[in-house]
């Protein structure tokens, strides 16, 4: 099993980028949207350089730190019993080989998707707005 900074050198230089997109982290999304304060807060913790966006290196930071928060038994991966709040289908969707659980490339793959389809603007940035819509009304 690799390290957390062996997973996370890996992730940086195959430039694999990940998030928890915002209030709902590492694919524990309830079926219920979540709350503005909610959303800020999770916004606020990706923007990592407080410059009011979020772009896509800040979403693979923030996703690594999610993924290590709810590892909780640290084996590098993580089954649907250890995120508080889940969706089973995007839990599935995520599941790319079908084995019950997810690694961090995984989640890493499905943030990028999900980066990608709350960025209306195509401009390579999130803004507090299109991470709200996409919150309140994500594509399956």
């Amino acid at each position: 099993m690799k390290t957390l900074p062996a997973v996370m050198s890996a992730l940086t230089t195959t430039a694999v980028a990940a998030v928890a997109m915002l209030a709902s982290p590492v694919l524990a999304q309830s079926s219920t949207a979540p709350k503005p304060a909610e959303l800020r807060a999770a916004f606020d913790r990706a923007d990592a350089n407080r410059d009011g966006v979020i772009d896509i290196d800040e979403i693979v930071a923030d996703s690594i730190l999610l993924f290590a928060m709810y590892d909780k038994n640290k084996d590098g991966l993580l089954v649907i019993e250890e995120l508080p709040r889940h969706d089973p289908a995007r839990f599935q969707r995520a599941d790319r080989n079908g084995d019950g659980k997810l690694s961090m490339s995984e989640v890493a793959a499905d943030k990028v998707w999900e980066f990608f389809e709350a960025d209306t603007k195509r401009d390579g940035v999130l803004t507090i707005e299109e991470v709200t819509a996409y919150a309140n009304h994500p594509k399956k």
